[in-house]
């Protein structure tokens, strides 16, 4: 049930209040894969979406300076000549050689970044249990708290339906997403982890706004979340991010 009444004041607490949802879940969730990393003794560097890792010495190889600094100089790989596209190739050849894929490593560190997502869900949602048991009537601080962790689990969501969207207007078959490398790497249907996380953040997330917020709450709560998640997203990955990880 919802009471299709917004309240201006909450607007702007949960509008806020999924801005830095957006912010934070997204650079908790990166550093679930440096955690990963580095705990198996990789070298991790942090970026505003993502995160890089290589095996130790590899930033300081001469061959991967001169492999990184032909891209620099010259922009994209089309742009490179016969000449430089060859001489390039075979730097890359050299490293691979040097600092081979480790496939198992790279799986590890790829689930990290899900595994804090859905373990920051399952945080929120004991806490919810807990306070549930305790029969609180009135939702507190601790409570709204609990709320946005648990729906943190929504990345899932957005990721899995954005990328079907660009798969219908596009035509587009790979994703970047980590969920579809974890289905590849386990020889499943590309799709199969991505819609399977997405179905379950779309539970509990529909559990959480139907189920746990009070009802005078809820029109507002939805609104606000749609706009903020959105307004977030523009404001770190086109401004805020770009100007802090490169100032």
């Amino acid at each position: 049930m919802i009471q299709f009444k917004l309240l201006p004041k909450w607007f702007s607490i949960f509008f806020i209040s999924f801005i830095l949802c957006t912010i934070i879940g997204t650079q908790t969730h990166e550093l679930g894969h440096i955690a990963v990393a580095k705990y198996l003794g990789y070298e991790t560097q942090l970026s505003y979406g993502s995160m890089s890792y290589h095996q130790k010495g590899f930033s300081e190889d001469q061959d991967v300076q001169k492999w990184r600094s032909m891209f620099e100089k010259i922009g994209s790989y089309d742009n490179f000549t016969e000449q430089e596209k060859q001489e390039v190739n075979a730097l890359y050849d050299k490293i691979q050689e040097k600092f081979p894929n480790n496939p198992l490593k790279s799986f590890y560190v790829t689930l990290g970044g899900p595994s804090q997502t859905i373990l920051t869900c399952f945080i929120g949602l004991f806490l919810l249990a807990y306070r549930n048991r305790r029969k609180e009537e009135n939702f507190k601080i601790i409570d709204w708290v609990s709320v946005f962790l648990s729906l943190f689990i929504l990345r899932e969501v957005f990721n899995t339906v954005m990328a079907g969207v660009r798969y219908l207007i596009n035509g587009t078959k790979r994703f970047r997403g980590d969920e579809f490398y974890i289905s590849e790497y386990l020889g499943l249907n590309y799709w199969t982890v991505p819609v399977m996380t997405a179905i379950l953040g779309a539970i509990i997330a529909s559990f959480i706004i139907f189920m746990i917020i009070p009802i005078k709450y809820r029109f507002t709560f939805i609104v606000a979340g749609c706009v903020g998640s959105v307004s977030g997203f523009i404001l770190w990955f086109n401004f805020l991010g770009p100007w802090l990880f490169h100032s």
